[in-house]
């Protein structure tokens, strides 16, 4: 019989993504304010896109998965998150408009996050572990936790960014959220022997 302790860690850390993906741009709001002179009235268009995106992946998500498979698109949330994680280092300040690169970076993440707000639960509903109603609950208490460690660290860091350090820490702390999805998709990308992967 197959082991799937990997598929388990993995959705857990699917978990944690989509709680990175829904919680790190709400805490720069002030941030991109200061930085860029955009209005608090255009910040508020950053959540409206996130769960836009969100409600309209999981909307066609379950229609298309089937079709496309589990193990393509739980690895496509993946690159999805990181792939936006990185833009919204890069692209407010390449981009001549900075709230459009906020916005787009975080459609894109919104797509990863979607995708695995749909498929994390199904996939360790389907595997065969002894204790499935204590391992279901401790999937969705990684949301909890995940939120929590990126309010925490991410307040760390913009504290220790705005203590007059030269090195830009909201650019390097995307490249440590990043590091983390790189991590997450990795393991999602090699968990296999299952019927959804």
């Amino acid at each position: 019989m197959p082991n799937y302790r990997k598929t388990k860690i993995a959705c857990y850390m699917g978990f944690i993504t989509q709680a990175i993906a829904a919680n790190f741009a709400p805490l720069l709001f002030l941030k991109f304010h200061n930085d860029y002179q955009i209005a608090l009235g255009k910040i508020a268009l950053i959540s409206t896109c996130f769960f836009l995106t969100q409600l309209l992946v999981d909307l066609f998500c379950a229609k298309f998965v089937d079709k496309i498979g589990y193990r393509i698109c739980i690895v496509t949330s993946e690159v999805c998150s990181a792939a936006g994680l990185v833009g919204l280092a890069f692209l407010p300040e390449l981009l001549p408009e900075p709230l459009v690169g906020i916005i787009l970076s975080v459609i894109v993440y919104a797509v990863g996050s979607g995708l695995i707000e749909v498929l994390c639960s199904p996939i360790v509903e389907a595997c065969p572990f002894d204790n499935k109603e204590a391992t279901m609950s401790l999937l969705h208490s990684f949301y909890c936790w995940g939120a929590v460690g990126t309010i925490v660290i991410s307040t760390l860091f913009l504290l220790l960014g705005s203590s007059g350090n030269d090195c830009d820490l909201y650019t390097v702390f995307c490249g440590v959220w990043h590091g983390q999805l790189e991590m997450a998709g990795c393991l999602m990308g090699t968990c296999s022997g299952h019927k959804y992967l």
